[in-house]
C-alpha cells in the first residue's frame, strides 16, 4: 500500500509556480482506478495553497477538499466553522454537510464488506438524523433528492478538462474536488440513503408526486402533495409555485412538518407537463385554475397560502391578476419584477438573462451543470464585449440560439408583453388579502419587490401589506441570512430566522395565531451599524430629512457640495466605447454588482467619476433610496447611467451601499422610449434606486460614483437611437462626450432619531 502511494507521488511530480497552477501528468486521470488514487493526492497538495477572498466560498470548498484528502476530522471542523461564522447558528445548522458527515462516520468504523458498510451507514444515518428537529430532518433528506446521472455528468465534464492538460489551476482543482467528492459520495451512499428515506416517508407522510392538473385550454401543470399521516381532517394548504423543478418533495415535507398540507405546483412546461417552457408568460392565467383545483381536494380546508422567493415571488404576484377566494395570503420574497428588474433593469438588458434561460428551459427540471459553469459564461460574456458584437447575438456566441431570449429583446420597454404577466394599476385595488414581503438592501431583485409594494400602495386602500427589509442579499432575504456578506459582518440583530417568521405569518393568517413579533408596524427595517430594528407605518417614514449634494469639479478634483452653485458651470467627460481593456464581469460571489461590501480601495471603471463629500461631523443615518437629478448634455441620443453610493470611513475603507443603473431614454416613462436630443441640456431623473439603511460614522465621507454604464454584464448602449440590443461597436463612431452641469443633484434620505 505504502509503495503504491510512493510510486504515484513520483508520477505526479507536483510543482507550484507563480502562475498558480498545479502541474502533473494528465495520465494520472486516464481511468477511474487512477483517478481514485490521484484525487486524494491532488487534494493534499491543494489544501495549503487554496485561497478565496469570499469566506463562505472558501470554507465550503475547503471542506470538500479536506474530504477528498481523507481528513474527515478536519472536514467536520470546517463545516462547524462555516455554520458558526457564515450562517451564524451552529445548532440550527447542524444538518449542514450531512452526506459528508454520515459517510465519514461510517468509513472511520472500517467496514469489512459492502454489507457491513450498509449496516454501519444505516446506523450512523439514523444517529445523526434523529438528533435534528423536523426542519433539520427535512434538510438532511433533501440532500438525497438528486439524480446520480446529473452528478456524474457534472463531475465527468470537469474531469474531461483535467484529462486534456498537464496542469490545472488552483481554482479548477478546487472545483474538480467539489464535483469528485459529490459523485464519489453519492455513488457510494445514494441507494442506501434512498431506502432509509423511503421507509421514513412511508411511516410519516401521505405523498402524491405525480399530480397532473389539466387547464381549461388543455395545457397541464405538474403538482406534488405531502400531508402528515397522523392528520385525518382537512388542513390549510401552503403552496410554492415553482419553475425550479427537481426538489418538490423536500419542499412539501418541510411545509407538512410545519402543520400544513404541502403543495408544489410547477409552472407550465416543467417536470410532468409536456407544454413548452415559456417563463413568466402563463403563470398568471394558470394560477387561478391551480388554486381552484387544490381548493376542491379532500385534504384542503378551503384556505391556501403562497410563499417563495425570486421567480416564486413573481409567480405569486402573477396569481394576483385574479384573486381566487381560497387564497388567503401571499408571502412574495425577493420578487422578480418581470420587465422591471429582470431580464432588464430600468431598461437595460442583463447578460445573465441568457444564462438563466438555459438554467430553467434546457430540460424539464433545472440544468445545474450548465448554470454552474461560470467559466463558460464568463468566456461568452467576454467575447461579446471584446468583439463589440450586438447584444442580440449573445445566444449565437454561446452556441445555442434561443427564441425566448430573442423574444425578450423584442420588448425593450415595459410594454403590454410584460404588463400582461402581473396586475396593473387598478387591478392592485382588487387584492383583498394580507401580504408579507421580504427583501434586502443587497437583493438583486429589490427593485422588483419594491415595484409591487409601491403599486399596491398607490392603488390599494386596505393597507394590509407588511414588509421586512434588512442587510441581506438575494438568498439571505428568503430563508436565513448569512452572518457575513461580502466581507461585512452583519449586526447581531439582523440575523433573524426569516423562514420561521414566514410560517408564523401563516399561523397568524390561516390559524388565528398572533402576528409575528417582528412585525410591529407595516415597514420593518434594520439600521446597519446601529444593531437595531425600526418599524414605521409606510416606506416614506424610513427617513424624515433630505440631504442634497451638488456635483463640483475643481481642477479635476470631483467633490460633493451641500450648497447649490451660484453660477452653473459644466465639466467634460469622454467615454471611448472602443476601449475594451477593462473586463469587469460579476462573479458568482458578487453582492449586487459589488465585488465586496467592504474594501480598502476603490477602483471604478474608466467611464465612472468619483465624487466625495467633506467628512461628516457626527453620525448620520442614510435610510431609504437616493434620488438623482442629473443635468447633462451628450453628443448622442441615449446613455445608460450608473450611480453608486459608498461610505468612505475615517480609516479609508469603502463601504458599498447601493448600485443603480438607468437607461436615460426610459427614465421618464418605462413604457415608452424617449430619445435625448444631442448636445441639448437634459434632466435625467433617476428615482428607481435601491433602498439602504445604515448609520455612517463620524469622520466618514459620502462617495458617489457616477457615469456611463459600460461592461460585459449588460448590453452596451452606443447612443445611436436604434434598438440597443442590435447596436454594435460600429455604432460607436465617435466617443461619447458628456457635459456634466454643476446643478446636477444627488438627494439622500436621512433618518434623524
Amino acid at each position: 500500500m505504502k509503495k503504491s502511494i510512493l510510486v504515484l507521488l513520483v508520477c505526479f511530480s507536483f510543482q507550484i509556480g507563480t502562475s498558480q497552477k498545479i502541474y502533473f501528468d494528465k495520465n494520472n486521470f486516464k481511468d477511474s482506478l487512477t483517478v481514485s488514487k490521484s484525487m486524494p493526492l491532488l487534494a493534499k497538495k491543494l489544501l495549503p495553497i487554496y485561497k478565496n477572498d469570499n469566506k463562505a466560498t472558501f470554507l465550503d470548498s475547503y471542506a470538500r477538499i479536506q474530504f477528498v484528502a481523507g481528513d474527515y476530522k478536519a472536514m467536520q471542523q470546517t463545516l462547524v466553522t462555516y455554520s458558526q461564522e457564515i450562517l451564524g447558528d451552529s445548532i440550527v445548522n447542524r444538518p449542514l454537510g450531512f452526506i459528508y458527515k454520515t459517510y465519514a462516520r461510517t468509513i472511520t468504523k472500517e467496514p469489512k464488506s459492502k454489507t457491513d458498510f450498509e449496516n454501519i451507514y444505516t446506523s450512523e444515518f439514523y444517529k445523526l438524523y434523529n438528533s435534528f428537529d423536523d426542519d433539520g430532518k427535512t434538510w438532511a433528506e433533501g440532500y438525497y433528492e438528486i439524480k446520480l446521472d446529473e452528478i456524474k455528468s457534472n463531475y465527468e465534464s470537469k474531469l474531461k478538462t483535467a484529462q486534456t492538460n498537464d496542469s490545472i489551476s488552483i481554482e479548477d482543482a478546487a472545483v474538480l474536488c467539489r464535483q469528485y467528492s459529490r459523485y464519489f459520495i453519492y455513488s457510494k451512499t445514494l441507494s442506501i440513503a434512498s431506502k432509509i428515506i423511503a421507509k421514513i416517508e412511508s411511516d410519516t407522510y401521505i405523498i402524491d408526486k405525480n399530480i397532473i392538473i389539466t387547464l381549461p385550454n388543455g395545457s397541464t401543470v405538474s403538482g406534488t402533495m405531502v400531508k402528515n399521516k397522523k392528520v385525518s381532517e382537512p388542513q390549510p394548504v401552503v403552496m410554492r409555485y415553482n419553475i425550479y423543478a427537481g426538489n418538490e418533495l423536500s419542499q412539501c415535507k418541510e411545509i407538512a412538518n410545519m402543520g400544513y398540507v404541502g403543495f408544489v405546483a410547477n409552472t407550465r412546461g416543467k417536470r410532468l407537463s409536456n407544454d413548452p417552457i415559456e417563463p413568466y408568460e402563463h403563470d398568471g392565467n394558470d394560477a387561478y385554475h391551480i388554486l381552484d383545483w387544490i381548493s376542491k381536494q379532500s385534504w384542503c380546508n378551503g384556505k391556501i397560502g403562497l410563499y417563495g422567493g425570486s421567480y416564486l415571488g413573481f409567480a405569486q404576484w402573477s396569481a394576483m391578476k385574479k384573486v381566487h377566494p381560497a387564497l388567503k395570503t401571499i408571502v412574495p420574497q425577493v420578487s422578480v419584477g418581470a420587465g422591471i428588474d429582470f431580464p432588464m433593469q430600468n431598461g437595460i438588458f442583463m447578460s445573465y438573462a441568457l444564462r438563466w434561460i438555459h438554467f430553467v428551459a434546457n430540460n424539464k427540471l433545472t440544468d445545474f451543470n450548465d448554470f454552474q459553469n461560470s467559466k463558460k459564461w464568463d468566456e461568452v460574456f467576454t467575447q461579446y464585449y471584446k468583439t463589440g458584437s450586438s447584444f442580440r447575438t449573445l445566444d449565437q456566441i454561446e452556441g445555442n440560439p434561443s427564441p425566448l431570449f430573442q423574444r425578450w429583446l423584442d420588448h425593450p420597454a415595459y410594454d403590454k408583453y410584460w404588463q400582461d404577466m402581473t396586475p396593473q394599476k387598478e387591478a392592485f385595488a382588487n387584492i383583498n388579502i394580507p401580504i408579507l414581503s421580504t427583501t434586502g438592501y443587497y437583493d438583486d431583485d429589490q427593485l422588483g419587490a419594491m415595484y409591487y409594494y409601491k403599486q399596491y400602495q398607490k392603488y390599494n386602500k386596505t393597507d394590509n401589506y407588511y414588509l421586512i427589509i434588512g442587510p441581506y442579499d438575494h438568498g439571505g432575504s428568503q430563508r436565513s441570512p448569512k452572518k457575513e456578506l461580502g466581507g461585512y459582518t452583519l449586526d447581531e440583530a439582523a440575523i433573524i430566522p426569516i423562514n420561521t417568521i414566514v410560517f408564523q405569518w401563516f399561523d397568524y393568517i390561516l390559524k388565528g395565531a398572533k402576528r409575528p413579533e417582528i412585525l410591529k408596524d407595516k415597514v420593518n427595517f434594520e439600521i446597519m451599524g446601529k444593531n437595531e430594528w425600526k418599524s414605521v407605518p409606510s416606506l416614506d417614514k424610513m427617513h424624515n430629512q433630505d440631504l442634497t449634494f451638488y456635483l463640483a469639479n475643481n481642477d479635476k478634483k470631483y467633490s460633493l457640495q451641500k450648497t447649490a452653485p451660484k453660477k452653473v458651470t459644466s465639466f467634460d467627460q469622454t467615454v471611448d466605447f472602443t476601449d475594451r481593456s477593462e473586463i469587469n464581469i460579476y462573479s458568482d460571489d458578487s453582492v449586487n454588482g459589488f465585488s465586496s461590501v467592504i474594501d480598502s480601495i476603490l477602483k471604478p471603471e474608466k467611464q465612472l467619476l468619483v465624487f466625495e463629500s467633506d467628512p461628516i461631523s457626527e453620525p448620520l443615518i442614510i435610510s431609504g433610496s437616493l434620488k438623482a437629478s442629473l443635468k447633462i448634455s451628450i453628443n448622442k441620443k441615449d446613455i445608460d447611467m450608473q450611480v453608486q453610493l459608498y461610505e468612505k470611513t475615517a480609516n479609508g475603507k469603502y463601504f458599498a451601499l447601493t448600485n443603480n443603473i438607468q437607461r436615460a431614454s426610459l427614465a421618464k416613462d418605462r413604457t415608452k422610449r424617449q430619445l435625448l436630443t444631442p448636445n441639448k441640456i437634459e434632466t435625467i431623473d433617476i428615482n428607481q434606486t435601491f433602498i439602504i439603511s445604515k448609520e455612517l460614522q463620524k469622520g466618514s465621507s459620502i462617495v458617489i460614483v457616477i457615469g456611463a454604464n459600460k461592461n460585459p454584464n449588460w448590453e452596451v448602449n452606443y447612443g445611436s437611437g436604434k434598438d440597443v440590443s442590435s447596436e454594435t461597436i460600429a455604432d460607436a463612431k465617435e466617443p461619447l462626450k458628456i457635459k456634466w452641469y454643476t446643478n446636477s443633484s444627488i438627494t439622500l434620505p436621512i433618518l434623524k432619531l
